[in-house]
């Protein structure tokens, strides 16, 4: 039987929408992307072991676009993938890229800076899922950046302890100044005002990035794009749990149940018909 690689995925919903052969490319990238990300945030790996572990992954990055022999069953699934749609090498180095970056980068100093690292990470993969879905419409790259930031924004609201306890603060230091806001604030179990303050912030800005790619959808071709927007809308929903809840991002990850992920695919299926 051959492995899947999303199960556990918050995407997993969506790959119910797609054909057989699109399921499986996009379970190899998933595969693929978790075992970069798992690399860099290995707890207790030496630093020169993680890297040499993702420098590995560069070379069959190479292997797999040159047609080279694969070293595992995963690689067998890209080099499919790469062989039956228009991945590029970029979708896959940028990841890899981003990843490799934290080994090095704990901060940013500002949204500009952030947002290279989430084109690196996110907007890569939705570039990637893009091209598995065959949506080619001269927007689709600024789509794919619009939501691949606001997909891995909400990622960093609801991780911003996690984050924080792992030496890593992914949030803007221009925006923690804004709102008098410490980085120490980020952890522990107390939730100042200036915290809030910052989390409001920070979902609002991807509140408008979740709108403004779903104004970029071509028409013309939104049946290639109901992927993407079950993507989109499951975090989406997710983000509008955190801000409900009061941004309790410290006692655990918040999670959507499965009547959250039911009300996301209906209001995936009503971004669908207004496009």
């Amino acid at each position: 039987m051959k492995k899947t690689y999303e199960a556990g995925s918050s995407f997993r919903p969506a790959f119910f929408f797609l054909k057989e052969d699109q399921r499986r490319a996009l379970s190899a990238y998933y595969g693929y992307a978790r075992a970069v990300d798992d690399i860099a945030d290995a707890p207790g790996m030496e630093h020169a072991e993680r890297a040499r572990l993702l420098a590995a992954w560069k070379e069959a990055v190479d292997r797999i676009f040159s047609g080279g022999p694969a070293a595992s069953a995963l690689e067998e699934e890209l080099a499919l993938a790469v062989r039956t749609f228009p991945l590029k090498p970029e979708h896959f180095l940028l990841v890899l890229e981003g990843v490799t970056g934290d080994l090095e980068n704990k901060t940013y100093a500002t949204y500009a800076e952030l947002e290279l690292y989430m084109h690196k990470v996110a907007s890569a993969v939705g570039l990637a899922c893009l091209a598995i879905f065959r949506y080619g419409a001269p927007r689709a790259p600024l789509l794919a950046e619009k939501l691949g930031c606001a997909v891995q924004l909400t990622n960093i609201i609801r991780d911003a302890a996690e984050d924080h306890a792992a030496g890593r603060v992914y949030l803007p230091a221009e925006d923690l100044a804004r709102f008098a806001c410490r980085s120490a604030d980020l952890g522990g179990l107390n939730y100042t005002p200036n915290f809030i303050e910052l989390m409001k912030f920070e979902a609002a800005r991807a509140r408008s990035l979740y709108t403004e790619a779903l104004a970029l959808a071509e028409p013309s071709l939104k049946r290639r794009l109901i992927g993407a927007l079950v993507m989109g809308s499951l975090y989406r929903e997710l983000l509008l749990k955190i801000e409900r809840g009061g941004f309790r991002v410290k006692e655990g990850r918040i999670r959507l149940t499965l009547p959250g992920k039911l009300i996301a695919l209906f209001k995936a299926w009503r971004d669908y018909v207004k496009i």
